[in-house]
């Protein structure tokens, strides 16, 4: 019996080393945050935002990681880039790339144009309408439906 308890504590010490083996690890590699400045008084707010690279592509609706890897693979980098290609040009791009199914294709030329003029506000109301990446209050204008008599 005393062998049998002293494997076990043998076990649950490795155990309880390992976890602190991985909690180290794994809290190591967390990175610190920077310091909060504030810089609010000092530097006054820029007119224009400033960009840096690449857009998030993926902020608008109907992009995932596939389709804006297939679009980045194209050129297309910016919201600018993107609301200035027409739709077969953004169709070519993510055929290219072997994907096909883009049913909100239609609507990321308007969304990447509010996006590249910094119109959050219009994104905003914009995308809280799509369905699918589809605008249907634009849909349903074009559309209507009757009643047959």
């Amino acid at each position: 019996m005393a062998w049998f308890i002293n494997q076990s504590l043998l076990i649950i010490l490795a155990a309880f080393l390992l976890g602190l083996l991985v909690g180290w690890l794994a809290w190591g590699s967390r990175r610190p945050a920077p310091p909060a400045t504030d810089t609010t008084a000092a530097t006054p707010l820029p007119t224009e935002p400033v960009r840096t690279g690449p857009d998030d592509l993926e902020r608008i609706e109907g992009i995932g990681p596939k389709m804006a890897a297939a679009l980045r693979a194209a050129g297309i980098h910016t919201f600018g880039q993107l609301a200035e290609v027409d739709d077969d040009t953004r169709r070519t791009a993510i055929e290219a790339a072997g994907l096909t199914f883009a049913p909100s294709l239609v609507t990321w030329g308007r969304q990447a144009r509010l996006l590249a003029d910094g119109d959050e506000a219009g994104f905003r109301e914009l995308t809280e309408r799509l369905v699918a990446g589809r605008d249907v209050e634009t849909a349903a204008q074009a559309h209507p439906v009757g009643r047959a008599r």
